[in-house]
């Protein structure tokens, strides 16, 4: 097939951006010609040298506006006889991939919509209704596009994300170097808590558990600089290979306002680490609880101290990892098997 990507930046960065750049390492692989369209593209990704890249130029456009703006721009760019997948909101795409909506962070982070909150949720729609088919990255996902959208769940697909599984696998060897790199003390046991939007992600909650508590653990956190020194949590700034940071915590966990999906939950399990994760956050549809971990829930504190208890209990009778993966999932994580879908839906 002759494809079009449409993304608002074709860069390494956060979950759709990661993405895209999967989906076009495969599509490549298995022969397709892609183009990809977007406002920022870095030339020193390998992906670049694999597609036609078109710079979709948004120079002189305010730089909230950009994302509001950049399906008209779009159409008048794009070679129309291609199939278009979009990875952003823009209009008449043939697959939109639908990874989030704005009314429902809205409604979870409690913010009351701004003029630019209305033109996002206005561009939404338009994105959403102009689409022939939506691929949603989870249940949850497709029951807001029916309930806040209004969108005919006849066109909604539900294909929950892939990961890279080449990098993210349960190989422990190196699990005493690494977290002696990364200052983990024998006797700790370290709750890793991946976030670059802590508020989201919910650390007052787990500070709170965190700086109280007389039980032998840590939270260390990579990623965004924390916003005061923490007691029992450490700062591990950027980590460009969370792979093995993953294999060397004893758990992954999280605590989201509002996740759509949250790679970081199968990321962990593939790589042998179980997970401690707050049961509004989607990726919990592919994870058994139990063999991936344990959940718990916002609004009751004590469901989260429970979890965190049986995780310790599991860690001092070294029975914390994973070694069977696939008992721990629902669903093939593989980026193949994902394109294959992608391509179903394209037929």
């Amino acid at each position: 097939m002759n494809i079009a990507i449409a993304i608002n930046t074709f860069t390494k960065g956060g979950g759709m951006e990661s993405y895209t750049l999967d989906m076009v390492r495969e599509l490549v692989a298995q022969q397709h010609s892609v183009s990809v369209y977007a406002a920022k593209i870095d030339d020193n990704l390998p992906e670049t040298h694999l597609v036609q890249t078109h710079w979709v130029k948004q120079k002189h456009v305010p730089k909230k506006l950009r994302p509001i703006v950049f399906s008209a721009q779009l159409d008048k760019q794009r070679d129309k006889n291609q199939v278009l997948i979009a990875c952003n909101r823009s209009e008449n795409a043939d697959v939109l991939i639908c990874g989030g909506t704005h009314k429902s962070y809205l409604h979870h982070m409690r913010q009351p919509e701004n003029v630019l909150d209305k033109l996002t949720i206005w561009r939404e729609n338009r994105s959403y209704h102009s689409a022939k088919k939506i691929m949603a990255h989870s249940q949850m996902m497709a029951r807001e596009l029916v309930d806040l959208y209004h969108v005919s769940a006849k066109k909604i697909h539900t294909i929950y994300p892939p990961v890279d599984t080449a990098r993210f696998h349960n190989d422990f060897s190196r699990n005493a170097q690494v977290r002696q790199k990364y200052g983990f003390a024998d006797d700790e046991i370290v709750f890793l808590f991946p976030s670059t939007g802590h508020k989201r992600k919910g650390l007052d909650l787990l500070a709170d558990f965190f700086e109280q508590t007389e039980l032998p653990i840590k939270l260390a956190v990579a990623g965004s600089s924390l916003p005061r020194p923490m007691r029992n949590v450490l700062e591990l700034g950027f980590v460009h290979d969370m792979p093995e940071l993953y294999r060397a915590a004893d758990y992954t966990i999280m605590a989201s306002q509002y996740e759509p999906f949250g790679l970081v939950g199968v990321e962990s399990v593939l790589s042998g680490t179980r997970v401690i994760l707050s049961d509004n956050m989607a990726c919990c549809e592919v994870l058994q609880e139990g063999a991936a971990g344990f959940f718990f829930t916002r609004g009751q504190p004590e469901t989260l101290a429970t979890a965190i208890t049986l995780a310790v209990e599991h860690a001092q009778r070294g029975e914390h990892k994973i070694h069977d993966v696939q008992a721990a999932l629902k669903y093939n994580p593989s980026v193949a098997f994902h394109i294959e879908l992608l391509c179903q839906m394209l037929d």
